[in-house]
């Protein structure tokens, strides 16, 4: 199995570094990109992983993002999404802490990064031409793993 990781440029540099002192750099290589301007991906994935990442992003960001990914996916590809929803919180403090982190990342960092409410993240699935095949809650200290296929009308 070979796993190829997107990122910034840069952080592709440092991460080819780690790859090769770890030695792997037989099974793991990088494309560097900008997700917000590329027009094309590679799109030999079978799986499309993103963790903790498109919350990141403001709603026409992470559409954009995801209809990227999809213009580059194989028809029978998976994107798989873990995030952490503050309304899926197992516990009231959990959903507060994420609320007042997305102030903080707002404020701070660059203005859209927030912790969505689920329907958020639904409906810019849904805006991108996907649909969750798998949504399950509680994975770790209150994440949410979102498995996802592309509409097949969108293939066409």
């Amino acid at each position: 199995m070979n796993v190829t990781i997107l990122d910034l440029p840069q952080q592709i540099a440092l991460a080819k570094k780690n790859i090769e002192n770890a030695g792997y750099s037989d099974r793991i290589s990088g494309y560097g990109v900008d997700l917000l301007t590329a027009e094309q991906l590679p799109g030999e994935a079978d799986i499309w992983w993103m963790s903790q990442f498109l919350d990141c992003f403001s709603e026409e960001q992470v559409v954009h993002i995801l209809k990227l990914i999809g213009k580059s996916m194989k028809p029978d590809a998976q994107v798989c999404i873990m995030e952490v929803f503050w309304d899926r919180q197992p516990f009231e403090a959990g959903a507060l802490s994420l609320n007042a982190s997305s102030l903080y990342f707002t404020c701070m960092a660059n203005g859209n990064s927030r912790f969505y409410h689920s329907r958020v993240l639904y409906d810019c699935l849904r805006k991108a031409g996907f649909y969750v095949q798998q949504d399950i809650d509680n994975l770790g200290l209150g994440h949410t793993l979102l498995i996802c296929k592309r509409l097949p009308e969108c293939f066409l």
